[in-house]
Formats: C-alpha cells, structure tokens, sequence
C-alpha cells in the first residue's frame, strides 16, 4: 500500500482527497501547512506528496526545499493555481515529479496521482 501525504491549507480538499484515495486503497495523510508536512515526512517517509504552492506558514517552495534537504525519496506532485504557472516551473526545477492545477479536476487528479505510483513501482 502506498503513502499518500497531502499537503493543503483547505481542509476542505484535504479531506476530499484523502477519502478519494482512501476507497483506491492508499494510506493517506494530511498537513494543513508545509511545517506540518515535514513532521510527517520525517515520521512516515510518504511516497507520493501532494504538496499545494499557496499556504500560510511555510509556502510550497520552502517546503520542497526543506523535503529535499531531508533527504527523502518521496515523489512530490506540485498542486498551483493557474495563474502561479511560475511556481510551478519553479517547483520543477526543484525536482517534482508532475504538476496539476486548481482548480483539482478529479480525472487529472487521479491520474497524475497513478502515473507516480506507478512510476515507484517501476523503479522498485
């Protein structure tokens, strides 16, 4: 079973995330704010991070850049509005594996999410 962390300051989406990815058979975990992300990362070492660029506390970028200084493999799906396709490149050149945009289409979701999980299977 693979580690989902979802990193959002909208609870809202947080919960319809995990849920959704709870039913698809991932263990799924939740962080309202990059610092708390870390706490996770470093307890649970997910595989697959859902990490939102726009949040109060520590912003998409500083954490992506705390996750790489802690040295896990997660692989990290940057999630932007639209109209921040500049974080978004930015996160790239950080190391992500995908990016989507909000607002989240559940059809683009799902699939970024399984295109990911596959690619860990893969190198597995």
């Amino acid at each position: 079973m693979l580690k989902l962390l979802v990193v959002d300051d909208e609870v809202d989406i947080c919960d319809f995330v995990k849920n959704f990815f709870k039913e698809r058979d991932f263990e799924v975990f939740m962080a309202y704010n990059g610092k708390a992300a870390l706490r996770i990362v470093a307890s649970e070492d997910p595989d697959i991070i859902l990490l939102d660029m726009k949040m109060p506390v520590m912003d998409g970028i500083t954490t992506l850049k705390e996750l790489q200084n802690l040295g896990k493999s997660g692989k990290v799906i940057v999630v932007t509005a639209a109209e921040d396709m500049s974080k978004a490149e930015e996160a790239k050149r950080h190391g992500v594996a995908e990016y989507i945009t909000k607002p989240l289409m559940l059809e683009q979701l799902e699939r970024t999410v399984f295109t990911v999980a596959e690619q860990i299977k893969m190198e597995a």
